[in-house]
C-alpha cells in the first residue's frame, strides 16, 4: 500500500510540475505576444522596427525607430524588454525590465516653449481616446551609451544642446506619470552647448512633481569663448547635493564646492562686458506675456555652504587701454553659507582670499563680511598686502604723468553699504616706490611732483602711510568704487605732502580756482 501510495504521489507531482511549467510557458509566450501588441499600440503608426524577435521570457525589437513628418526623432540599436508574467492580469502595458542600446533622442521646442519632436503619445485630441493605451509601468530601465540632442528656438543661436555616452538607469517608471519615487543613477558627456564636459548623479526623482533628491558632479566643465579662443570659463570639477519639494522650487543645492574654476572676462571701452556673453531669449512682443511667466522663469534657487577653491579670474580690461589690459587674481579661495537667486532678505555670510601677481611681486588680498543680496547692505573687512602697483599702472596713471619702475600698496579697508550708500575708511601705504630715469610730460606722480613724492619717501622710511575715506551712492552712475579708490588716495597724497587742497562735495577748492571735475584735473590746475 505504501508503495503504491508514493507512486500515485510521485505521479500526480510529476504531472502537477509539467503542467505548471507548460502553464509559465504559455504565459510567458502570451505575456510576449500582449507586450509586442501594446507596444505597437502605445507608440502609434509612425513606430518602425527592423525585426521582432520573441523568446520565452524576453522581446527584442531590433532598429527601433520614431518617424515625424518624415525624419527619425528617436532610434536605437536594439531594445530588449522582459514582460512581466502577470501582465496577462493587468490592463495597459507591464514591464518587468528595458535594456536601451545605443539610443538617439532629437528634441526640438518652438518659440513659444512647446514641445514639438517627438511628438509623444497621448498628446493626440481626445476623440481617439478609445483605442488609446492603458497605463505603462516599467520596473527598470537601462539606456547604454545614448545620444541627445537638442535645440531650444527660445533662444538665439547657438541653441543646441548635444548630450553623448549617456548611461543611465531608472527603476520605477510609469506613464502617465505618477507622484511617487524613482531612483536613478546617471552618467553623460556634453559635447555641444552652452557648456561642455561631463557629469554625473544619482538620487531620487518624483515625475509627477518633479520632486528631486540627489547628488551630482561634474568634471572638466566649460564654457565656450571666442571661436578657437580659450573657454570663457571652466571649471575642473564642481559636486553638489540637489533637493526640491516639486517643480515650483524652491531648488536647494548644499555642500555646492566649485574645484579649480576659471573665468575670462573682457570689457570694451564703455565698460561693457563682450565677453563672455550669456545667451538671452528674444523679448516677449508687448501685450503677449502671460501671468505667471516671471514666476517660471525665475525658479527659487538657495545655495548653501558654497565653497571655491583654487580659482582664477583675469579680467581684460578695455576701458583704460587698448589692448585691453590684463589684470589676474588667482589662488581664489572663497566661502559663503547662504546664497539666494532671486535674492531675497536674508544675509549672507562670506569670506574670500586671493592672490595678484605682478611683474614684481604678488599681492595678498583677505576679506571677510556679511552682505544682503536684495539691498547689497553690507558690513566687511579687508586687507590688501604687496599689490605691486606696475601691474595697475593704467589705472593710477594718466597721460603726462611719470611712470613707476617699482612700488607696493599695502591697504586696509572697512566696508558699510546701507541703503544703497557706501562708506569705506581706508588706511594705506605706499612703499618701494622707483621712478625710471627720465620725466613725463609733467613728471607727476598722481598728479603731485616727483620731487616731492620722492622727498617723503627719503624722509618716510620709504614709505607714506595715507588715510581717507572713499564715500558714494551706488545709484550714481557716476560712481566708480575704483575710481573713487584712485582719487581719493591722489587727494590724500596731495594733503599728506602739504599742497592745501580743500575738498567741497564732488569739487576741489585749489589755491588759484576752483575745479568740478577730476583729481587729476585738480592737481594740474594746482600746479600750474
Amino acid at each position: 500500500m505504501e508503495t503504491r501510495t508514493r507512486k500515485r504521489l510521485l505521479l500526480i507531482g510529476g504531472a502537477v510540475a509539467v503542467a505548471l511549467v507548460a502553464a509559465i510557458l504559455i504565459l510567458a509566450s502570451q505575456a510576449n505576444r500582449i507586450l509586442e501588441r501594446e507596444l505597437r499600440k502605445a507608440l502609434g503608426e509612425n513606430f518602425a522596427v527592423e525585426s521582432l524577435v520573441l523568446g520565452w521570457n524576453r522581446i527584442e525589437a531590433n532598429g527601433p525607430r520614431l518617424m515625424q513628418d518624415g525624419r527619425v526623432t528617436a532610434q536605437a540599436r536594439r531594445i530588449v524588454l522582459r514582460p512581466e508574467f502577470l501582465s496577462l492580469l493587468k490592463s495597459g502595458l507591464s514591464v518587468a525590465s528595458v535594456v536601451i542600446e545605443e539610443p538617439f533622442l532629437a528634441v526640438e521646442i518652438d518659440e513659444r516653449g512647446q514641445w514639438v519632436s517627438p511628438a509623444l503619445p497621448g498628446e493626440k485630441p481626445a476623440a481617439a481616446s478609445a483605442s488609446a493605451p492603458g497605463p505603462v509601468s516599467v520596473g527598470r530601465v537601462e539606456i547604454r551609451q545614448g545620444a541627445l540632442t537638442l535645440v531650444d528656438r527660445r533662444r538665439p543661436e547657438p541653441n543646441r544642446v548635444e548630450l553623448r555616452k549617456i548611461d543611465l538607469v531608472l527603476e520605477g517608471l510609469a506613464y502617465p506619470l505618477r507622484d511617487a519615487p524613482s531612483a536613478f543613477d546617471v552618467r553623460v558627456e556634453i559635447a555641444d552647448g552652452p557648456v561642455t564636459g561631463s557629469a554625473s548623479g544619482s538620487g531620487t526623482v518624483q515625475f509627477g512633481t518633479l520632486a528631486l533628491n540627489g547628488r551630482f558632479e561634474g568634471r572638466g566643465l566649460a564654457l565656450p569663448g571666442t571661436a578657437g579662443g580659450e573657454p570663457a570659463a571652466r571649471v575642473e570639477a564642481v559636486r553638489f547635493a540637489a533637493a526640491s519639494e516639486g517643480a515650483q522650487g524652491p531648488l536647494t543645492l548644499s555642500d555646492l564646492v566649485l574645484v579649480k574654476p576659471a573665468l575670462r572676462v573682457q570689457t570694451d571701452r564703455q565698460g561693457k562686458v563682450v565677453s563672455p556673453l550669456p545667451a538671452a531669449a528674444p523679448e516677449p512682443q508687448k501685450g503677449k506675456a502671460k501671468e505667471g511667466e516671471d514666476a517660471k522663469a525665475s525658479l527659487p534657487v538657495v545655495v548653501k555652504n558654497l565653497r571655491v577653491e583654487g580659482g582664477d579670474l583675469l579680467y581684460l580690461d578695455g576701458k583704460v587701454s587698448r589692448p585691453p589690459h590684463p589684470v589676474r587674481v588667482t589662488d581664489i579661495e572663497m566661502t559663503a553659507d547662504r546664497l539666494a537667486f532671486p535674492a531675497d532678505g536674508s544675509n549672507t555670510a562670506w569670506r574670500l582670499s586671493a592672490r595678484l601677481p605682478g611683474p614684481r611681486g604678488t599681492g595678498v588680498l583677505n576679506a571677510s563680511g556679511t552682505t544682503a543680496l536684495k539691498t547689497l547692505d553690507t558690513g566687511a573687512a579687508g586687507s590688501l598686502r604687496g599689490l605691486d602697483l606696475t601691474a595697475v599702472k593704467p589705472y593710477l596713471l594718466k597721460k603726462g604723468d611719470v611712470d613707476i619702475s617699482r612700488g607696493f600698496l599695502d591697504m586696509d579697508v572697512d566696508l558699510a553699504i546701507r541703503n544703497r550708500m557706501l562708506k569705506a575708511p581706508v588706511r594705506s601705504v605706499l612703499r618701494d616706490l622707483q621712478f625710471p630715469a627720465g620725466k613725463g610730460l609733467a613728471d607727476r606722480f598722481l598728479g603731485v611732483p616727483r620731487s616731492l613724492v620722492i622727498s617723503a619717501l627719503e624722509t618716510g622710511n620709504n614709505r607714506i602711510e595715507l588715510d581717507f575715506v572713499v564715500e558714494g551712492s551706488l545709484d550714481n552712475p557716476r560712481f566708480s568704487l575704483q575710481e573713487s579708490m584712485v582719487s581719493r588716495l591722489a587727494v590724500g597724497l596731495a594733503k599728506r605732502l602739504g599742497l592745501g587742497v580743500v575738498e567741497t562735495g564732488e569739487s576741489l577748492i585749489v589755491p588759484g580756482g576752483r575745479v568740478l571735475k577730476g583729481v587729476g584735473d585738480a592737481m594740474k590746475r594746482l600746479l600750474k
